[in-house]
């Protein structure tokens, strides 16, 4: 039972992803067209200023033109500068942020540099009076224009930031919804065991007492005591565990041994191996890891072949002792790398009657209850698949 919406998951989040790629170049694109106009219209406004400068200038001279340029423009709000020649020392200027009769030379300075960054952007606009040139002005964009070319980017960050706060806001809401269904499921499940397992033992009393104890009986008896435990696991769902200093070794041995004994129904040609390399001592609530573990171990038993499976569960440090992994490895049929995710989801199975929660419990296991981690290390199909469970090491 494959949930498609897991498989095309990476899809959606690339075409969500190019259209808002799209959409900001296709906003930075129409601004960029609005700036040009309006550039335009502000050179265009210039040079019909220009025009008329020159024609006003008729009786004056180009060395008091200056004269002009302070009366008439007084409310312009483009940026200029006038300068005697193009590359000449500016002799006046407005709205740019220097006083206009600052003339130090720490003030030049600044109204040079200015300047430079206007040419960059637009071309000087000659001062002609007949077959001379007066002034040239040199004008940069206007505070409006200024703050269009900066308005995409900032709509973009806010837009940004509304989504990244709503996503956020919804993985929150989202993960506390998961919890409360498994919690409640949890509890449910722990409950209606609850009922039916004090019968089952009341009545292996009366089976020990009329017929005693046999190998049937004890068999029996494990079996009650084990639906006892995944009762017990159930109920410590949603509660805070409690971690308590644990050898690893012997929890890991005990899920072992338990699946191991179960092998000749589930596959008489699959191995299944624990392998310890020395001891170590983790934090765990045994109950709980044991659990996780034995999704693993079930994982893997479904994945390999029943005539030749291979299963191993070997232990080691990591991060110079300071770190435990514990490796679940089988040959079986492997995982995509596209699906590594994938299969810790609820829901998220490839087997025929999958539920698609064995391994997402297994991660809620390790990753809430113990702060560890679990993930695919490698996998490659029929030859060697690792999930690893990472936890701190406490000797």
């Amino acid at each position: 039972m494959e949930i498609k919406i897991y498989r095309h998951s990476g899809n959606i989040k690339r075409m969500l992803f190019v259209l808002a790629i799209v959409m900001i170049f296709a906003l930075l694109n129409h601004t960029q067209k609005l700036v040009r106009r309006l550039r335009q219209d502000s050179a265009n406004l210039i040079r019909f200023y220009a025009d008329v400068y020159a024609k006003a200038a008729m009786d004056m001279s180009g060395d008091d033109f200056s004269f002009i340029f302070e009366e008439i423009i007084q409310k312009i709000s483009t940026p200029m500068i006038l300068t005697s020649k193009e590359f000449d020392e500016p002799t006046a200027w407005r709205n740019i942020g220097i006083p206009d009769n600052d003339n130090s030379p720490e003030s030049l300075a600044k109204v040079k540099a200015i300047m430079v960054e206007m040419d960059r952007e637009n071309e000087p606009i000659p001062l002609v009076y007949g077959d001379r040139v007066l002034q040239y002005i040199h004008f940069g964009d206007t505070n409006m224009i200024y703050q269009l070319r900066r308005l995409p980017y900032i709509e973009i960050a806010i837009v940004g930031l509304f989504i990244f706060l709503g996503y956020i806001g919804f993985s929150v809401i989202r993960d506390n919804e998961k919890r409360s269904i498994w919690v409640g499921m949890a509890k449910e499940t722990a409950h209606q065991l609850g009922t039916p397992l004090t019968a089952l033992m009341g009545w292996l009393e009366l089976l020990k007492d009329e017929i005693g104890e046999n190998a049937n009986i004890s068999e029996i008896s494990r079996d009650i005591q084990r639906l006892e435990k995944v009762a017990n696991r159930f109920s410590q769902i949603g509660s805070r565990p409690i971690l308590k200093s644990t050898d690893v070794n012997s929890v890991i041995n005990d899920a072992v041994t338990y699946y191991r004994r179960r092998l000749p129904q589930l596959g008489p040609g699959i191995k299944l191996e624990f392998v310890p390399t020395a001891e170590y001592t983790v934090n765990l609530n045994a109950d709980l890891f044991s659990w996780a573990l034995e999704n693993l171990i079930k994982n893997a038993i479904d994945a390999v072949s029943q005539e030749n499976g291979r299963i191993i569960v070997e232990i080691q440090p990591l991060h110079k002792g300071k770190s435990i992994a514990i490796d679940v490895i089988d040959n079986g049929k492997g995982i995509y790398k596209r699906n590594r995710k994938n299969i810790f989801r609820p829901g998220y199975s490839t087997k025929q009657r999958g539920w698609g929660l064995g391994l997402s419990l297994a991660m809620r296991i390790i990753k809430e209850y113990h702060r560890g981690r679990l993930f695919v290390l490698a996998s490659k199909p029929y030859e060697k698949t690792v999930l690893r469970i990472v936890l701190k090491n406490t000797q």
